[in-house]
């Protein structure tokens, strides 16, 4: 068996960022994936890159978002230049939309905050929403456009990192699921899959809600577990937004095509991918107070996708303390999409700089 310098656990939008950074460092990359690329919640995400939509309050991936979110310009040209592949950036901003006063005052008190960290917050009435976005309910009290906020499309991004990875020599290995990852002497040696023994000299693992047991080699108390999310897919053979509403949670997203992507329920711990019928109704009836026009739209479909949180309440992106070339980058919870541009530079940086030739 060909021997790796670096294997990625995962094709994910994780892992097939990472695995795309480390082979434009020249490393001989292979990515290890059980199903198919972008078969997991990288497929089922809406693909909103929404920092300050998202963030209620001050952490240390705020930061790391913002500058995540700045790279995608140049993650949407380099793709498309070696693959082909539109990812659908669209870069038109997120309307943050109150249905409530006090949803009101409390967004305003999240604009406060943002502006003082240095980001654009346009504080809108609900007239002024309803001047730039007329199919928005009236009932809407009022919003916060965030103009550099944004939205992509999450199968197409997975699968343009994976083949920009390929493009520059790394190889994709579909069906093929990790048994163990094979440490000896405190080094990594390779991995035993269901395809044979790859042997490499790093391991990434970026398996999302599937990781817990290989992040037991880390810590005894590290783990990821799922967040299952529903989404509705609706068609509209006319425009009826212009950028994504987001609502607490929940989202309106405009797509190619006159599709719109509406979701998601929340239900942790739970791998069951089925949709059930009333969460359709609950998702249903919250976009038709918002968006009333969407009542006259089409059904297109439904999926649910399992969201990789974990045991920390923070993603894992480290290398172990002891065993040499052993890495983990899961567990990005909601914004694996979002996050993956800096995670990808920032994880194939600490792999190359620990690489032993």
């Amino acid at each position: 068996m060909k021997s790796y310098d670096s294997i990625i656990i995962g094709g994910g939008v994780i892992g097939s960022t990472i695995a795309h950074c480390l082979a434009e460092q020249g490393l001989h990359v292979a990515i290890l994936e059980k199903n198919e690329i972008a078969s997991g919640a990288s497929h089922a995400a809406a693909g909103l890159l929404g920092v300050q939509a998202e963030w209620d309050e001050y952490d240390p991936l705020y930061d790391m978002a913002r500058k995540s979110r700045a790279l995608f310009p140049k993650v949407a040209e380099k793709i498309r230049e070696k693959t082909g592949i539109d990812i659908g950036y669209e870069a038109k901003g997120i309307y943050r939309i109150a249905h409530t006063e006090e949803e009101w005052q409390r967004i305003k008190e999240i604009r406060t905050w943002q502006i003082a960290a240095g980001e654009e917050a346009v504080l809108l009435s609900s007239e002024e929403v309803r001047k730039v976005e007329p199919n928005v309910s009236s009932e809407i009290v009022g919003a916060v456009y965030y103009p550099t906020d944004g939205h992509v499309l999450a199968p197409a991004l997975t699968k343009g990192q994976a083949l920009a990875a390929a493009a520059s020599s790394a190889e994709i290995f579909e069906y093929t699921t990790v048994l163990q990852i094979v440490v000896k002497d405190e080094k990594v040696t390779g991995v035993q899959t269901t395809e044979g023994f790859f042997p490499c000299k790093q391991v990434c693992i970026t398996t999302g809600a599937w990781s817990t047991p290989f992040l037991k080699q880390f810590n005894k108390n590290y783990g990821t577990y799922p967040v299952k999310g529903e989404v509705i897919s609706l068609k509209s053979n006319r425009p009826l937004l212009k950028a994504p509403l987001f609502l607490k949670r929940f989202y309106i997203a405009p797509k190619r095509y006159g599709k719109y992507v509406i979701g998601a329920t929340m239900e942790p711990h739970s791998f069951q991918e089925q949709v059930k019928a009333s969460s359709v109704a609950d998702i249903l009836q919250r976009a038709f107070s918002i968006l009333p026009a969407l009542q006259d739209a089409t059904w297109d479909r439904t999926w649910a996708g399992l969201r990789p949180e974990s045991n920390e309440g923070r993603p894992y992106m480290e290398a172990h303390p002891t065993i040499q070339g052993l890495f983990v980058s899961t567990g990005h919870y909601r914004n694996g999409i979002l996050l993956s541009p800096f995670v990808g530079e920032y994880m194939a940086n600490k792999m190359v700089g620990n690489y032993v030739y």
